[in-house]
């Protein structure tokens, strides 16, 4: 009887160690599954975007007079023409995903698209957690008031002032560099969403400045004349740039590549020219 016991133990152990080896011998079908992902997750950005044809973008749709809706509801702007102009070099279609921009940055590192084009100023802060391309417009920040506003005219006739930004942009860090400067207190910083929101409370007193990019400024200095006007002194110069995430060289390659052409052979100045009231806005190349 111990030796039939004995029998029925062998063949259980060597049936289990049988069926554990067949499941284990499933496993390679799965493999080439697993191999196709694990080749994709080791292409890079560029790599991907040539396969799809198809390059991802974030934006803020309302950010005049570089992508923005017409009355249509279709994009436009500056940088809606770069990016046709892209389309055409490197022979890909651009994909715009409007993003809230107090948390582009966070939305690009995240994979949310594959690059900003927007009127990205390159900034400290920015630069500790994505990459720039070559700056393409040489701008500035400055400040928008009331048409009847004669009091504000350097930064210093902001003390005691209330000033209106968006949440995010360049125009809130030159804010906090004022802040630093004991010019304003943050307490009179207030932060919008949209410039466009900004904008209305200027025009209802409800603050006394808006801090923002001058090619911005200058799009609603020319849609309403008789309600702003910019203040003649900038208060810090300020470069667009297409943001990117820092693993992303080769990409940045291409595009700092595709962008030096662009200014070299005056499309940038062109479309510069269409949208900056008929001003060359447009960095020297690297």
């Amino acid at each position: 009887m111990r030796k039939i016991k004995f029998l029925w133990m062998v063949l259980l152990v060597v049936g289990l160690t049988l069926l554990a080896a067949g499941c284990g011998g499933d496993k390679p079908a799965d493999k080439p599954g697993e191999q196709a992902a694990s080749g994709d997750a080791e292409k890079t950005t560029w790599q991907l975007i040539q396969e799809k044809g198809v390059m991802t973008v974030g934006l803020d749709d309302t950010f005049r007079p570089m992508g923005f809706r017409d009355e249509k509801g279709e994009l436009v702007g500056f940088d809606i023409d770069m990016g046709k102009e892209l389309e055409k070099r490197l022979g890909i279609k651009l994909e715009w995903i409007p993003t809230d921009w107090s948390g582009v940055t966070g939305a690009l590192n995240s994979k949310k698209f594959d690059v900003v084009i927007n009127g990205m100023s390159i900034t400290e802060e920015r630069k500790k957690v994505i990459d720039f391309s070559i700056p393409y417009v040489n701008a500035s920040i400055g400040m928008a008031v009331k048409i009847d506003n004669n009091d504000i005219k350097t930064k210093e006739d902001l003390k005691g002032k209330t000033v209106a930004t968006q949440a995010g942009s360049s125009g809130y860090e030159a804010c906090k560099e004022l802040v630093k400067e004991g010019i304003i207190d943050e307490s009179k910083i207030k932060q919008y969403n949209q410039y466009p929101e900004a904008f209305q409370d200027l025009a209802l007193g409800r603050v006394d400045a808006v801090v923002v990019d001058v090619t911005t400024a200058g799009d609603f200095v020319s849609k309403k004349p008789d309600t702003y006007k910019i203040v003649e002194e900038p208060l810090v110069e300020d470069f667009y740039a297409i943001g990117l995430r820092k693993e992303d060289k080769d990409l940045k390659e291409v595009l700092d590549k595709t962008l030096r052409e662009m200014m070299e052979d005056g499309t940038l100045s062109a479309i510069s020219q269409k949208w900056f009231d008929g001003k060359d806005m447009i960095a020297k190349p690297e």
